[in-house]
């Protein structure tokens, strides 16, 4: 299984859908700090600093490959 985050309802696991939330391709922050692939899974993606670069907090569930953002304090 891969990474995926989920935030209000909805759950985004490809780098394509994670950039709707984040606010664009250009807030990914990709692991080897090159573009990966826009539909494979969230792998290549540095989420921790992807989402805190958007201003989400987060969380990982009891399967530490799923992550819910959170906005606000």
């Amino acid at each position: 299984m891969c990474n995926s985050v989920r935030y209000a309802g909805r759950e985004y696991q490809s780098p394509r859908e994670l950039a709707q939330l984040v606010g664009g391709v250009d807030h990914l922050v990709w692991l080897d700090n090159r573009p990966g692939e826009m539909n494979s899974c969230l792998c290549p993606v540095d989420l921790e600093a992807t989402l805190g670069h958007a201003g989400f907090r987060w969380e990982r569930g009891a399967d530490p490959m799923e992550w819910t953002a959170f906005k606000g304090t």
